[in-house]
Formats: C-alpha cells, sequence, structure tokens
C-alpha cells in the first residue's frame, strides 16, 4: 500500500474514540486488582473470626471509609492522567482531603488521650508488619492498574505512575482493613498512609519503564 492509498483509508474511515474507554479499563482493573488482593489476603492471613461481629462496629466502617474516600479520589485522578493533555486541576486537592481529614482525627485523639498513652494509639500492636502487608496486598491492583494505564496514552509518566501507585495503596489498605484488629485512628493516620506513601513511591519510579510508549 503506498502513501495515498493509506492517506485515502484513513480519511475515508475515521476511527472513533470510544466512550468512557479511560474509566471503564480502570474499573476493570481495579475489579482485577480487588480480588487479586483478597485473594492474596486469604492465602496469606486467613479470615478473621469475629468478623460477623466486627462489621456491626462503628469504628470498622470509619476504618474503611478512609481508604474507600482515597480509592474514589485517587480513581479520577487516574482518569485524567490517563488522557494526555488533560488537565489535573483539582483532583490532587480531592485526595488530598481524606488524608487531611485523617491526621486532624489523629491529632485530636493524640492530644485527648493521656502523655503516656499516646505513643501507644500509633503502634498498636502490629505497627511493625502492617505497612508491609499493605503493600504486599497493593501489588496485584498496582500491576492491573499498570497494564490498564498502558492501553491509554499518559504523557507524565512518573506522575500517572504516583497516581497509580497512590489507587492501589489504597484499594490495598481497604482489603488490609477487613483483616487489621487495629482500630486506633493514630494508627491508621501513621501505618496506613505510610504504606499508601511507598506504593505512590513505587508508582513513580516504576512508570517511566513501563507506560513509556
Amino acid at each position: 500500500m503506498d502513501t495515498d492509498d493509506l492517506v485515502a483509508r484513513l480519511a475515508g474511515a475515521p476511527l472513533r474514540a470510544e466512550r468512557n474507554a479511560v474509566t471503564r479499563h480502570l474499573s476493570r482493573a481495579l475489579t482485577l486488582g480487588l480480588v487479586g488482593s483478597s485473594i492474596l489476603l486469604v492465602l496469606l492471613y486467613g479470615v478473621r473470626s469475629d468478623m460477623p461481629w466486627l462489621i456491626l462496629t462503628t469504628m470498622f466502617w470509619i476504618r474503611l471509609a478512609f481508604p474507600l474516600a482515597i480509592v474514589v479520589a485517587a480513581m479520577s485522578l487516574a482518569a485524567r492522567l490517563g488522557r494526555p493533555g488533560a488537565r489535573v486541576g483539582h483532583a490532587w486537592l480531592a485526595v488530598a482531603l481524606p488524608a487531611a481529614a485523617m491526621l486532624c482525627a489523629a491529632a485530636g485523639v493524640l492530644l485527648a488521650a493521656p502523655p503516656g498513652y499516646r505513643l501507644q494509639l500509633m503502634l498498636g500492636t502490629t505497627w511493625h508488619v502492617t505497612t508491609s502487608n499493605i503493600v504486599v496486598l497493593s501489588l496485584p491492583p498496582l500491576v492491573a492498574i499498570m497494564h490498564a494505564m498502558r492501553r491509554l496514552a499518559p504523557t507524565r509518566l512518573r506522575l500517572t505512575g504516583a497516581g497509580v501507585g497512590l489507587l492501589a495503596g489504597a484499594q490495598g489498605t481497604l482489603v488490609y482493613s477487613l483483616y487489621t484488629p487495629e482500630m486506633s485512628i493514630p494508627f491508621w493516620a501513621v501505618w496506613h498512609m505510610l504504606a499508601m506513601a511507598i506504593t505512590a513511591a513505587l508508582g513513580a519510579a516504576l512508570a517511566p519503564k513501563l507506560l513509556r510508549w
């Protein structure tokens, strides 16, 4: 086929962009990541025997609300970063708001607690394994979302990787919140947020190689 024929075919049959393609690809990746993280959770840590009682407590749902809010905000951020030239706008602010709310709540709890009890509120009983557990559970969504991003057209690769890593970390935190025994807001603010920061940094480091056109 010569150049004239190619130009004629392209002009005669213009390609139509898929509607909601970005959201659809990311939603599928999130679903696959959620399944992968859940299976990994059961294989590595098992299922809590007190789950029926746990879901009736208010703190359980508060613990889930934080990573879920980050997932929703980071999903919007990732969708924008997957489109070339799209403005990020206030998407980062939407991600920062739940984190700021968590930090403010943690500070309030610590200020109200007796000084000798504050360190225990931040360390809990599983501080030495929580962050690493969340990072491990974040790997399936990180792989799935990175793969979805390769089918899109991100141009700001490190920023996109950070957004993808944050989204994966929030999903890993959400799944781990079904298992962890910790019920202290300062604990979540320290170790859960640290895990999401690590996955965001991991995504930013990997993106230039994995998402390069």
